[in-house]
C-alpha cells in the first residue's frame, strides 16, 4: 500500500520527456527531488571523507519545483541537518529549513547508452523558514545521469561522487557531497 501510494506520489510529481530529444530547448517539467549530503567545512580528501570528521556533519532535502522552456527553474524545498560528528564541541547544531531557489537547467539528447544528462547550474536561494531564515545562499553545479522513457523521466547522482560547494550570504561556507535522486514529468 505504502509502495503504491509512494509510487503515485512521485508519477504526479513527475516529468515527461520532451517529444523531439534532439531539440536545442530545454522541455517545460515539473519535478520532485530528494537527497542525501556529507557537509564538511574543510572540504574532503582524495578518498572523499571529510578533512575533519569532528566538524562534518550530515544533511537531507525534499524539493519539488518545476522549469519553463529556456530551463529557468525555480524550485522549492526544506532541508534537515544533524549535528556535526565526532567528540567536543559541535561546530553544526541540529536544524530544520525552508527554502525557495532557482537555476538554469539544460537536459542532453540521450547518448549511446540510452541515457542522459541533467546539468543543474549555480543555485541561487534564500531560506524562508528556519534557523536560516532571510540569509542567501548559492550552491554550485551538478550534474545527473537519467533516463527518459514513457513519458517519465529519472535523474540521479552521476557514476562519480561531485563535492559542491556551498555559501551563505553570512559568510559561512562549506562542501558537500550528496546522494540524489530526481523524478520528472512534463
Amino acid at each position: 500500500m505504502r509502495s503504491a501510494f509512494c509510487t503515485c506520489l512521485l508519477i504526479s510529481l513527475g516529468i515527461a520527456a520532451p517529444a523531439d530529444r534532439a531539440a536545442a530547448k530545454t522541455p517545460v517539467f515539473a519535478y520532485t527531488i530528494s537527497g542525501s549530503c556529507l557537509a564538511s567545512p574543510e572540504g574532503f580528501n582524495s578518498k572523499l571523507q571529510p578533512v575533519n570528521p569532528g566538524v562534518a556533519w550530515r544533511m537531507t532535502f525534499n524539493a519539488v519545483g518545476g522549469a519553463d522552456a529556456n530551463g529557468n527553474v525555480t524550485e522549492v524545498g526544506q532541508s534537515v541537518d544533524s549535528a556535526s560528528f565526532g567528540a567536543g564541541p559541535r561546530v553544526h547544531v541540529p536544524a530544520a529549513n525552508a527554502y525557495k531557489d532557482v537555476f538554469i537547467s539544460t537536459v542532453t539528447k540521450p547518448n549511446g547508452d540510452g541515457g542522459s544528462i541533467l546539468h543543474m547550474g549555480t543555485v541561487s536561494g534564500t531560506f524562508t523558514a528556519g534557523p536560516n531564515a532571510g540569509l542567501r545562499f548559492t550552491i554550485s553545479d551538478l550534474e545527473l545521469k537519467g533516463w527518459i522513457g514513457n513519458g517519465v523521466s529519472i535523474y540521479a547522482s552521476s557514476e562519480s561522487p561531485v563535492v559542491q560547494t556551498v555559501s551563505l550570504s553570512n559568510g559561512t561556507r562549506f562542501h558537500r557531497i550528496c546522494t540524489v535522486f530526481m523524478v520528472s514529468t512534463s
